[in-house]
């Protein structure tokens, strides 16, 4: 499997490895957006800091924008840490961040290089 998902006291962390696909990206989304315990948290962190390839056409990514912002309407407020070095995974994540800005999404969503600073930012 290349992410884990591990349940935190006020939010989720997903770390991903590897070459990831959308079938992935949509199955740890599901992990997390049918678990109970989504109605709680207060944040989640998306670590791709370990990713190979995101193996997403641009489509894709902004399919996943439009996945999120379903999920959006159930909980309207959340943190969203995004973690990624790769210069071509940085831009997807980019582009999805501009597709969610576009879609409306409440949820208030950053980008980082490293998870230290995405932590701080969680506590802000």
């Amino acid at each position: 499997m290349p992410y884990t998902c591990t349940w935190e006291t006020r939010g989720v962390y997903i770390k991903f490895s590897g070459v990831v696909t959308l079938n992935e990206v949509c199955d740890s989304d599901d992990a997390m957006y049918e678990d109970p315990r989504f109605a709680e948290i207060d944040y989640f962190i998306w670590d791709a800091g370990d990713i190979i390839s995101l193996a997403l056409s641009d489509t894709q990514v902004d399919i996943t924008a439009v996945r999120d912002l379903r999920a959006s309407l159930q909980k309207d407020s959340l943190k969203c840490a995004f973690i990624a070095k790769e210069p071509r995974l940085v831009k997807q994540l980019e582009q999805y961040l501009e597709k969610s800005r576009a879609l409306k999404i409440c949820w208030q969503m950053a980008l980082f290089n490293d998870i230290s600073r995405a932590r701080q930012w969680l506590l802000e």
